[in-house]
């Protein structure tokens, strides 16, 4: 729920989320906003049985852009961990798992409960299952 404060809004920690749809629906909307106010254009793809979940234009090249959304941190070092793999459901269109190197993606966008935002080239990505936001990603905290 938002609520309001001295400041404005305080915005909805992912895990107040009604469902895991409307976490999803929440980083979807801070991936479009951070995206388009930092000089790429942004498409919403008609369906959701790419691999992909944007499309974005910088200078005339176009990349594709999964979002992720996370609330779950690691208890040895209470670090983001951001689930990768697609299990079953039309996003794999198989009923089997889809690792994150097997899709075509060229991002990754993620949002973390506190709000923090990773743009990550999925070339930096080795892992298939889980991505743990550590220092080695820290380059690409967007904010």
């Amino acid at each position: 729920m938002i609520t309001s404060s001295k400041s404005g809004f305080e915005p909805l920690l992912l895990r107040q989320a009604k469902n895991s749809k409307h976490q999803g629906d929440i980083g979807m909307a801070i991936a479009i906003a951070w995206l388009a106010t930092n000089g790429y254009r942004v498409a919403i793809p008609l369906t959701d049985s790419q691999d992909y979940d944007l499309v974005i234009e910088v200078e005339g090249k176009f990349a594709t852009v999964q979002v992720r959304t996370t609330y779950y941190r690691t208890k040895a070092t209470g670090n983001f961990q951001v689930t990768l793999k697609v299990t079953g459901g039309n996003r794999s269109g198989t009923g089997k798992t889809k690792y994150f190197t097997e899709s075509g993606v060229d991002f990754l966008f993620v949002v973390t409960d506190n709000h923090d935002m990773y743009f990550i080239p999925r070339v930096e990505i080795e892992a298939k299952v889980a991505l743990t936001l550590c220092e080695k990603y820290e380059q690409y905290r967007v904010y």
